[in-house]
């Protein structure tokens, strides 16, 4: 598989969103001249994913539950979104959160399967943690988190695309 080297993803504060969260705006890697629209707005919103997540699990304690769900609902799917919550919720009760600025150090989209509503496109990308690690409540370190490759399936529903599921591990741990 050919792989794109991107810069780190860059976000951009902007105004709250309704969740009163600041907003932020990814601004995506340049894109590889053969990704097509479906394949350019599957990344966007894995960059989007990625860089909320990111934030939030950072700072569990800054957020509410409510908040949390209004940041990632625009970028997951029900599961996806329960599950993400679920961690959220979980971090937050037991004083634990992410030390640390992970990237993804390069993304990859699959082809486009299907067309319309339930039209999907499989984004790969190299998770860097850059020292990242879980720590508790006092900052003691409980784990580093290791570099991965992730994939993600994203499926357009009605209106736009959203990340449905999530692998990890797959193939060789990324640089």
């Amino acid at each position: 598989m050919a792989v794109t080297q991107t810069t780190p993803v860059k976000t951009v504060p902007t105004s709250p969103n309704a969740s009163g969260l600041p907003a932020t705006t990814v601004v995506s890697p340049s894109s590889a001249p053969t990704w097509n629209q479906s394949q350019a707005a599957a990344i966007e919103v894995v960059n989007n994913y990625f860089t909320t997540g990111e934030r939030l699990f950072a700072d569990p304690s800054r957020y509410t539950e409510k908040e949390a769900r209004a940041a990632l609902e625009s970028f997951t799917g029900k599961d996806m979104l329960d599950g993400n919550v679920a961690l959220f919720r979980q971090l937050k009760s037991d004083g634990k959160r992410y030390e640390g600025a992970a990237r993804l150090a390069w993304t990859q989209p699959s082809g486009t399967f299907g067309s319309g509503a339930g039209e999907t496109v499989n984004v790969t990308v190299c998770r860097d943690p850059q020292g990242q690690a879980l720590v508790d409540r006092h900052g003691k370190v409980l784990s580093k988190v290791p570099a991965a490759i992730r994939e993600f399936e994203v499926r357009r529903d009605s209106s736009t695309f959203r990340v449905v599921g999530e692998k990890e591990g797959l193939g060789e741990p990324c640089p």
